[in-house]
């Protein structure tokens, strides 16, 4: 009972002990492209879900017209936020390019 408790909770120390390891450039390679592939997905899923948020803001505002003042500032506030998150999606990949690139090295190279 007390060898199977230390293998459950040596399995981390272990797990963090391969991970500092250097990885062949194959597997490096293999890791940084399946990584870029799942950003770019999720690229284009907030950028589409960023236009959904700015038509959704645009229909609220023409909606409401000049009589609803506290949906107009609900309708900017969505706005600013949906350019927000557009322009920190793009920073992500852009951060990703960079360090698929080489620019910004992230583990020693062989």
């Amino acid at each position: 009972m007390v060898g199977r408790w230390s293998n459950i909770l040596l399995a981390p120390v272990a797990a963090m002990s391969s991970v500092a390891a250097v990885a062949p450039q194959a597997e490096r390679d293999r890791m940084l492209d399946a990584f870029d592939t799942v950003l770019t997905g999720m690229a284009y899923a907030g950028a589409g879900l960023c236009l959904f948020a700015i038509v959704w803001a645009g229909f609220v505002l023409m909606a409401e017209g000049a009589e609803g003042e506290t949906r107009r500032g609900r309708a900017r506030n969505a706005v600013v936020m949906a350019i927000v998150g557009l322009v920190v999606v793009l920073l992500a990949k852009g951060i990703a390019a960079a360090i698929s690139s080489g620019i910004v090295p992230i583990m020693p190279g062989p």
